[in-house]
């Protein structure tokens, strides 16, 4: 009986703990796009079309970052070929940049990015 008592509420400590932290640390894609952890301590959300690329940027508690100062690259690799990307501050916590690639299934999108007084990080994307 205490056996089961300690396994009932293990679970429901698990369980609780766990629909807590998605609730208070939800990063979902605010622009339709795909979220990856960057190597630093950033998010981004990349929203890739053909020859245009904006990379949302937030903190790893979900809070836009301002990327003013910001320099960042992107090398998308499409259809055998790589191109290279200059991302540059738009708005708020948003990079942009225009290329001449194509932005369909099967497309890598590697973002090199330098925040002021930080190491360099980058992140890695792939199309479905």
């Amino acid at each position: 009986m205490l056996r089961q008592l300690l396994i009932a509420l293990v679970l429901g400590l698990t369980l609780t703990f766990n629909a807590y932290s998605e609730t208070t640390h939800s990063h979902g894609a605010k622009h339709g796009g795909l979220v990856v952890p960057t190597t630093g301590h950033h998010n981004a959300e990349l929203v890739a079309t053909d020859g245009l690329l904006q990379v949302y940027l937030t903190d790893h508690d979900g809070g836009p970052e301002d990327v003013k100062d910001a320099k960042a690259t992107a090398t998308v690799l499409s259809g055998g070929q790589k191109t290279q990307v200059t991302l540059g501050p738009d708005k708020g916590n948003l990079l942009k940049g225009a290329g001449d690639f194509k932005a369909g299934p099967g497309t890598v999108i590697v973002i090199t990015l330098t925040m002021p007084d930080h190491k360099p990080e980058q992140a890695r994307f792939k199309l479905d």
